[in-house]
């Protein structure tokens, strides 16, 4: 494994479990307990938070978007579950992006969302993936608790699984550093490696769907808890994790029969898990130097993937 992801340039920390033990842990050039922007890969904390809320009462996944999004295009007819799925045919207008400039609060950001929203009727029930459908998420998801998302997974993600290296990254420089960030880097079409800049607006706009750094150990103990911990019933995974062709994407997965998948890129970081259905075997990788192979990536993953999980 050190081999392949050797061969792509790979600076950053791996992390095997098989059984419900580390088989594999280690680090190059960073740390075991480095903390990394995970991008995308929050989605399936955002979709279990998501799933709680259905199981205590507090909304349904039949629920229409227009429910708690008055204004927003075809909420009429979009559920959460098309948000879950990635099936609603909603996107941004072209060359909008997430976040006001400057950042004010969450409530403004979803609003500046809902009003930058168009919807396709053609692609209603249809896969097309946009990070907007985690962020109206994440709004929602705190609306039916009465508190917000950042209130939500300090309660039932870091104090309850105990998390030590997991912050949102905008938290302060001290908060970061006890946590291990690091910065990301990315190489440019010169072969220069530069470090990146978050854009804090912007990840502030992408709330639910990547705005958390978090360690490998911290990631795992997530994951293994949303797909077989406390935090959801067995007949909740159920639903959530579990996906319809041809994407089989649901619940921040792609849920294929042996094994789900999530991945992040962006800003000079790389995510990549892959996990059983159970989580008891999970590969997690997770790199600060973006080097634009990260479909090489993704492809060695896959090919890893059914040598620890099977």
């Amino acid at each position: 494994m050190r081999q392949s992801l050797n061969k792509l340039a790979f600076h950053g920390s791996v992390l095997v479990i098989k059984n419900g033990k580390v088989a594999m842990n280690y680090a190059t050039a960073n740390k075991t307990d480095t903390s990394y922007l995970i991008n995308s890969v929050q989605k399936f904390m955002t979709a279990t938070l998501v799933m709680r809320a259905v199981q205590d009462g507090k909304m349904s996944l039949n629920d229409k978007v227009a429910k708690y999004y008055p204004n927003i295009p075809g909420g009429n007819k979009v559920t959460i579950a098309n948000l879950l799925q990635m099936t609603s045919g909603l996107t941004l207008k072209d060359k909008v992006k997430l976040g006001t400039v400057p950042f004010v609060s969450d409530a403004k950001n979803f609003k500046y969302a809902v009003a930058n929203t168009q919807f396709d009727s053609k692609m209603l029930g249809k896969s097309f993936y946009s990070t907007l459908n985690y962020v109206l998420l994440s709004g929602i998801v705190a609306k039916v608790n009465h508190t917000s998302y950042e209130k939500l997974v300090e309660k039932y993600f870091i104090k309850r699984l105990k998390l030590k290296h997991t912050a949102f990254v905008w938290s302060k420089a001290r908060i970061l550093a006890n946590i291990n960030f690091v910065s990301g880097y990315s190489v440019g079409s010169n072969g220069k490696v530069n470090k990146t800049k978050l854009d804090l607006n912007e990840i502030h706009g992408e709330l639910g769907a990547g705005s958390l750094a978090m360690s490998n150990q911290d990631l795992y103990k997530v994951l293994k808890d949303a797909l077989s911990g406390n935090i959801l019933t067995e007949q909740s995974r159920q639903i959530i994790f579990k996906g319809n062709p041809p994407g089989f994407y649901n619940g921040g997965f792609y849920n294929n029969s042996s094994f789900k998948g999530a991945n992040g890129a962006s800003d000079g970081y790389y995510t990549f898990v892959r996990t059983s259905n159970d989580g008891q075997d999970a590969i997690i990788v997770q790199s600060n130097y973006q080097t634009g192979n990260f479909y090489k990536l993704r492809a060695e993953m896959n090919k890893l993937t059914p040598l620890i999980i099977g």
